[in-house]
Order: C-alpha cells, then sequence, then structure tokens
C-alpha cells in the first residue's frame, strides 16, 4: 500500500510555482502518519516585477496550491504550484527576454512545480525543540515566452526549526543551487532564510508574523528577495483558513499584496494496513 501511494504521488502532474517569490515558511513538526494536508491559495501582487523578461505588474495568482502526505513520523512527501499566475501588465522594460516575451496583455502561465521530501528527527515534545530537514526540486514548467518563467530546473535544502514559547516559533535556514537563465551551465549558490511567530489570541485564533527572503550570488533573473507578512489564522476543526498581508523589500522587488488560504486535514491511508 505504501509503495502504491508512493508511485501515485510522483505520477500526479508536475506543474507549478514561480521563482519570483522567497520559499514559504515550513514548520518542522510533521502530519500525524497516514493523514494529508491540502492547501488552496489565492493571492494579488501590485507591481510585481519580472526582470528577466523586463514585465512589472499586477499579478493574480489562482491556485496556489500545495499537498502534503506522511508516510511515518519521520517521512513526509509534499508538492506545491500555482495552478495559474495572470499578469495585468503595467511596464515593459528592455531585458535579457523581452525579445522573446509575448505581446498579449496580460500574459498567463501556469507556474513552476516543486517536489519535496521532509524528514523528522527530533519530536519538539520529547527533546524540547522540533528539528527536521527538508529537499525539494523545482521544475520549469512556466515558459519563458509568456515573460513569467525563466525554464530553469532549481534545487533547495533547508533545516527545519521550531519551538513553542509565547507562542510557536518556526525558523528556516538553506541553500539553494539556482539555474542561471542567461547563461548556459552557470549556477547561482543561494542563502534561503525563514521565521514565523504563531501568537494564540483565542481558543482556535492566532497572529502570524513572518519574514523570509533569499540572499547571496545574484544575476539577472535570480536576484536577492525578502518578504513580511502579517496576518490571521483561525482553526475550524479539520479546516484552517488564513489571510496575510505581503510586503516585499528587496531593492529589485518592492511588490505588496495579499494571500488568502484553505487547508483542509484529513486521513489519508489507513496506516494498519
Amino acid at each position: 500500500m505504501k509503495k502504491t501511494v508512493i508511485l501515485l504521488f510522483f505520477l500526479i502532474p508536475l506543474r507549478l510555482f514561480p521563482q519570483q517569490h522567497p520559499l514559504p515558511v515550513e514548520s518542522a513538526s510533521l502530519l500525524e502518519a497516514g493523514h494529508a494536508q491540502f492547501d488552496f491559495t489565492a493571492a494579488y501582487f501590485h507591481d510585481q516585477p519580472y526582470p528577466l523578461s523586463g514585465l512589472t505588474g499586477d499579478l493574480a495568482k489562482f491556485g496556489d496550491i500545495r499537498f502534503a502526505v506522511s508516510l511515518s513520523e519521520y517521512v513526509e512527501l509534499q508538492m506545491d504550484g500555482t495552478l495559474l499566475n495572470l499578469l495585468r501588465i503595467r511596464r515593459r522594460e528592455p531585458a535579457f527576454n523581452s525579445f522573446k516575451t509575448i505581446s498579449s496583455n496580460p500574459t498567463a502561465d501556469i507556474g513552476d512545480f516543486s517536489v519535496w521530501t521532509k524528514f523528522g528527527v527530533l519530536n519538539e515534545y520529547s527533546t524540547g525543540i522540533g528539528f527536521s530537514v527538508r529537499f525539494g526540486i523545482q521544475l520549469p514548467n512556466a515558459s519563458n515566452e509568456s515573460g513569467l518563467g525563466v525554464d530553469e530546473m532549481n534545487f533547495n535544502s533547508s533545516l527545519l526549526f521550531q519551538k513553542h514559547f509565547a507562542g510557536k516559533w518556526s525558523v528556516n535556514v538553506g541553500l539553494g543551487i539556482l539555474g542561471d537563465p542567461t547563461v548556459t551551465g552557470q549556477q547561482h549558490d543561494v542563502f534561503n532564510y525563514g521565521i514565523e511567530y504563531s501568537l494564540p489570541i483565542g481558543e482556535s485564533t492566532y497572529i502570524l508574523l513572518q519574514s523570509s527572503g533569499r540572499r547571496g550570488h545574484e544575476g539577472i533573473g535570480v536576484h536577492h528577495l525578502d518578504n513580511a507578512k502579517i496576518g490571521i489564522k483561525v482553526e475550524l476543526g479539520d479546516l484552517t483558513l488564513d489571510a496575510k498581508g505581503v510586503t516585499n523589500f528587496s531593492a529589485e522587488d518592492k511588490a505588496k499584496g495579499l494571500e488568502i488560504t484553505a487547508s483542509y486535514f484529513f486521513q489519508f491511508i489507513d496506516m494498519r494496513q
């Protein structure tokens, strides 16, 4: 049964997720064995830049999805991405890939898709701190002709830490190896970071504070990223809703926006079989 689930997981169509945003903050804790979580997000960003194609505009993201399934108390498989990115172009500037970019306005495409594996190492409730490691590959599904893709495969790895102290703290640090869309065979080595604080303000309501980004080697189409998010999360049994305002503040990206997410937690595999 477990082998069948793993095979089905990797046969799901791998299409979705844009490189223009930092990696989301990931919790160190794993789902309960045999259970799964499905997230669906809609988002909007004003003045979102795409430096490789020279486009800047208002970006609507329809169907930012994430699926995670825990095969044991130590292993979790994940995939995430975006079903549709729709950019209403406000400015076109000369850029490396601008001569290939379609002239239609708006422009639309799927996002790149990422597949992840997370391994639990330490359980916070038995050791005092939660610790996991996470590895992922981002596939080049978004086309450069749309102006929204870079046609590069990327690799990321992260160390995930978690601690409950006057709320819940999650800290991510890791490395990324990103392809260079302008030079064949070149790569960019980057440092990824993320921190989240979840403060309970009721029995099932939380204030969320997040910041994440990417630093290190950069070039055309691969630049530094930094953002901050503030929002609220409400748990309604197996369903969780959250809404966050987003501000990007790197030199190359000043976009501001809003994300609304619905998450559903359910049993996926009967581990007693």
